[in-house]
């Protein structure tokens, strides 16, 4: 292991998450925006009564090309092109997530994000850990975490194709909260103590990486130009989040790994091989 991985790995362990820049060419970002263009609709004017109103979804106009978790089964954005499906594999997010997750892991969703000026920030939240929803945690009381409640299992690879950070908004977390006993206390996730919350700098090309467990959201966006983040979760082989899918998309090659990540979930290296 050289000594830029071993720093990698290290903040990323110690944060929670990790910004690595120039994963993309500017071809590739110009390639993903392009098609983007010709799938996405245009936000109306009045996108504030379509995203108040969007069947409860708590995120409205914000995702699209979504599969698999609550999205239900289908490819989801794979099947807007090749390059959406090669950036499943990215030799990058392969590295990272194999520390995290091992050499047996599985896409488990996807979805993208967009943005413009004046959307609100989202909730505060962590899929698993101590602040995890159903995690029974007292708050403000240590939280021991049971042999059977996952905790570090899940990791996500966000790729921007717009510059996101501070200056204008887009994905926040709260750094090492992945690694809390202590549930996330509410005035926090009502928008208090936002001193505690860090907007990562993001310009397009990067991919962020963060485990679930790290408490994370969405920061109001105050940029003239849109976000546009495309987000692939990967969890250890054995888990799943629900019992939808991401399936493979139709007309498109698939490498075998492409198709391993596909595969249902299963033990390590029991019934499941390593990627690698």
């Amino acid at each position: 292991m050289d000594e830029e991985t071993e720093l990698r790995n290290y903040r990323y362990e110690l944060q929670g998450y990790i910004v690595i820049e120039n994963v993309l060419t500017p071809g590739q970002i110009a390639t993903l925006n392009a098609l983007l263009d010709e799938r996405l609709p245009t936000l109306p004017d009045d996108w504030r009564k379509h995203f108040e109103s969007a069947a409860g979804r708590p995120y409205g106009n914000y995702r699209f090309g979504m599969a698999g978790g609550s999205h239900g089964t289908n490819p989801g954005f794979l099947a807007w092109g090749q390059a959406f499906v090669d950036l499943m594999d990215h030799p990058v997010t392969m590295e990272v997530m194999r520390h995290q997750l091992g050499d047996c892991f599985r896409l488990d969703r996807i979805f993208g994000m967009r943005m413009r000026r004046g959307m609100p920030s989202g909730v505060l939240h962590s899929d698993y850990g101590a602040s995890e929803p159903y995690t029974r945690a007292t708050p403000g009381q240590y939280h021991p975490q049971p042999a059977y409640q996952a905790l570090h299992g899940f990791g996500v690879a966000a790729f921007n194709l717009t510059d996101s950070g501070p200056d204008t908004g887009g994905l926040c977390c709260i750094p090492s909260s992945h690694n809390c006993r202590v549930k996330l206390p509410e005035r926090i996730r009502g928008g208090d103590h936002q001193d505690l919350v860090r907007v990562p700098k993001a310009p397009a090309g990067s991919v962020t990486f963060f485990s679930e467990a790290t408490t994370h959201g969405t920061m109001a966006w105050t940029g003239a130009h849109e976000r546009r983040t495309l987000l692939y979760k990967y969890c250890a082989s054995q888990l799943s989040w629900s019992r939808a899918r991401v399936t493979p998309p139709e007309n498109i090659e698939l490498t075998e790994r492409q198709k391993l990540l596909l595969a249902e979930p299963a033990g390590a290296h029991w019934f499941f091989p390593s990627l690698f």
